[in-house]
């Protein structure tokens, strides 16, 4: 019986085991993906902030290259800022996507 009982004992206490393990192993990853989420959020959040900063300086931007009081070069500079902005703000959609 004590041969019998030994085996048992050992087995229950590993399958015990295992199971705690593997319990709090899923606590860790599910805590690590809440973490990563939360993270993901506050950088949306972050890029959708610099992504109305970029259109309001883009409109900026149009509007001095388009005022009649811009001297040529300052307005041409302007345009090519204008590109670069836009160039960028496509460059994030594509990351986003």
């Amino acid at each position: 019986m004590i041969r019998l009982g030994l085996p048992v004992i050992v087995l229950l206490i590993g399958t015990a085991w295992f199971g705690w393990a593997s319990y709090r192993r899923a606590v860790q990853a599910e805590q690590a993906l809440a973490e990563v989420n939360a993270e993901h959020r506050a950088l949306m959040r972050e890029v959708r902030s610099l992504e109305r900063a970029v259109a309001a300086a883009e409109q900026g931007l149009r509007t001095l290259s388009s005022h009649p009081s811009v001297p040529r070069d300052v307005a041409v500079t302007a345009d090519l800022t204008l590109a670069d902005v836009r160039r960028l703000v496509e460059r994030n959609k594509e990351i986003d996507d």
